[in-house]
């Protein structure tokens, strides 16, 4: 086997408390990996406080060679929940790897994946998107919407990336179907392969459990939250009789916030309950060691879950635990002992379980795995030695570009920017409208240069370099706002129903002139590329953004609370296509429905009452007529 490169992009990584299970099966990964020969560099994205690792795990990931690299938050990025995805590409483009391997979560290799796509960068690195469960899969663990536009927009960039990448791999045929259920673009060789134990990582016997023997311990094992089971698993414990819980203690490992913080939980939970203990900072290795406490029972009853790595831990060092057959779990478990360690995700059927447990003169025997815990890093070392980039065969370059311009100042930007240009040849079209302009030139792309657009001088080779390399109908660029020189205005190029409430296609772009042609066009607007780019996505075109800075720009992308403004001609956009192909209209109507009930921060606010109503009366239309595929 020959060593690779990898890069593998994380949230978070072992070695400090409250480690999620995505960052715990991140970084077994990574010393899987470094220890099978592999140069292995464990980048962590911003959004979530790290701290100092404790030296054990240091120690194991020096001792595997892997290289740890925390990324600092980017100033100045609009919109905010871009910034990770894009720090993520600087990093990867200034070191790059032969093999990228990256979270779908938050849509973390968006950007990368995006500039490989238009050529900008990362033309020799083969991606593979990690599914540990997007940001939709999350809110449904919690029995819940997505209440954010934001949370909205990275789910356009999970699904981006997944389209994107060269291999796609998730821990649970469970998670795959999920999505194919859903219109996500889920390739059909997508791969499964269980989490990585540590075990297995390591080389090393897990430490065990002892042997079976009464139940005088639960203990609720994950975050304290709704879906993790706490609410069925204090319904559960009611239940109970206090005979049964009379020399029972209930221990908490996790973190818990919220509704469900501890005092809330000590308040919710029954009379019958004497002995309760909270251990909600232990690292990973402590909660295991409570666990490994002869006479204690785990307890995880998610509501819904991927493949958590509580229930692997559990089965890896033999600890007795009950779960639910819900999501991914079943997966993990032996086919022969499903049926005695999983109930349903409802609390009698939790409660009988326990009631069971509790009788028991030997408690409850561990249950086996469904699969060797060597399988799951066989398999990756086979995927990351063997995984290339998609071979893509790009289009023929553009030979002829228009320049559309309105006024003489932009008339002369437009000319150096012709001189400047090398790939292409270039005319410059002056006219009273862009309708006009358009009319007087036989050229098959078109750029419309406005007054507040002040170009780079590489902004029509990187458009023609950027569309000959995807394929798309419309390329748009991020671009420097000119009220602060520092910050980066990005795009997502095509947002779905998200283009309904704000321009997030661009504010300088590249046309092919049979996608314009069709379209009506906005003179006076303050944004006029809003409606025509929301047209275009509307008939199929393809819109891609290139996550690099190539022009000045001294406007604002359009927004739906513009007065005046766009947003009325871009909802009519919309309602002009009810059969558009947009699987995801229903999600994005509840995200909106849910974002407006947290009053003062909806994101409508300061819309005139009429065009509000009627936003929402033709979301809530629009969302009936289509069904998720």
């Amino acid at each position: 086997m020959s060593s690779r490169r990898v890069t593998i992009v994380a949230s978070e990584l072992l070695g400090r408390p409250g480690t999620g299970g995505a960052g715990t099966a991140d970084s077994l990964l990574a010393v899987a990996l470094g220890r099978r020969g592999h140069r292995v560099r464990l980048l962590v994205a911003s959004g979530r406080e790290i701290g100092t690792l404790n030296p054990e795990w240091l120690s194991r990931y020096e001792s595997a060679g892997v290289q740890i690299d925390v990324l600092a938050r980017m100033q100045g990025v609009r919109p905010p929940y871009l910034a990770p995805t894009l720090e993520v590409f600087h990093a990867l483009r200034d070191n790059a790897p032969n093999v990228a391997i990256v979270n779908d979560w938050r849509g973390l290799g968006f950007a990368a994946l995006r500039a490989r796509q238009t050529g900008v960068a990362l033309a020799e690195t083969a991606f593979v998107v990690h599914c540990h469960g997007p940001g939709r899969v999350l809110t449904e663990f919690a029995q819940k919407v997505p209440d954010t536009v934001e949370r909205f927009a990275e789910d356009v960039t999970e699904r981006v990336s997944i389209e994107l990448a060269d291999a796609v791999v998730s821990p649970s045929t469970w998670l795959l179907d999920w999505m194919r259920t859903r219109g996500w673009p889920v390739p059909t060789d997508a791969a499964v392969i269980q989490y990585v134990r540590q075990s297995a990582a390591l080389g090393e016997p897990p430490e065990a459990a002892p042997a079976e023997q009464r139940i005088r311990r639960l203990a609720f094992f994950g975050q304290l939250r709704e879906g993790k089971g706490i609410r069925i698993f204090v319904e559960a414990l009611a239940l109970l009789s206090a005979d049964e819980l009379a020399e029972v203690e209930v221990l908490f490992l996790g973190s818990g916030r919220g509704r469900w913080a501890t005092d809330h939980i000590a308040e919710a939970l029954p009379t019958s309950v004497r002995a309760m203990r909270f251990e909600t900072g232990l690292e990973r290795e402590a909660a295991l060691h409570e666990l490994r406490t002869p006479g204690t029972l785990a307890v995880m009853p998610s509501l819904l879950d991927n493949s958590p790595n509580t229930v692997s831990e559990c089965i890896e060092q033999g600890i007795p635990f009950l779960s639910t057959q819900t999501g991914g779990i079943p997966e993990l478990v032996s086919e022969e002992d499903r049926g005695r360690v999983l109930c349903q995700a409802a609390a009698h059927d939790l409660a009988a379980a326990l009631r069971h447990a509790l009788s028991s003169p030997s408690g409850v025997a561990p249950a086996r795995p469904a699969r060797e815990a060597q399988q799951s890093v066989d398999a990756w070392v086979e995927l990351v030695g063997a995984v290339c980039p998609t071979a893509r065969r790009p289009a023929r370059p553009a030979t002829h570009i228009a320049l559309v311009t309105r006024s003489e100042q932009s008339a002369q930007r437009a000319r150096r920017l012709a001189e400047s240009t090398r790939t292409a040849d270039v005319e410059v079209v002056v006219a009273d409208s862009r309708r006009a302009g358009f009319a007087r030139t036989a050229a098959d792309w078109i750029v419309f240069l406005d007054e507040d657009d002040e170009p780079d001088d590489e902004l029509l080779d990187t458009f023609v370099a950027a569309q000959a390399a995807s394929g798309a109908d419309v390329v748009t660029v991020a671009v420097r706002p000119a009220d602060d020189a520092a910050a980066i205005q990005l795009f997502l190029g095509n947002p779905g129903p998200l283009g309904l409430l704000e321009n997030q296609y661009g504010v300088v772009g590249f046309l092919r002139s049979e996608a314009v042609a069709a379209q009506p066009m906005r003179e006076e607007a303050a944004d006029p590329d809003w409606p025509l780019f929301a047209r275009i996505a509307l008939a199929g075109g393809r819109i891609v953004s290139v996550p690099a800075v190539h022009s000045t720009h001294s406007g604002r992308p359009g927004r739906i609370a513009d007065v005046p403004g766009e947003g009325l001609a871009v909802l009519e956009a919309f309602e002009e296509h009810p059969a558009a192909q947009l699987p995801d209209l229903p999600q994005f109507a509840a995200t909106l429905a849910a974002a407006l009930a947290q009053a003062p921060h909806a994101p409508l606010d300061g819309l005139p009452q009429p065009l509000g109503r009627r936003l929402r009366r033709r979301v809530a239309l629009l969302a009936r007529a289509r069904r998720p595929r």
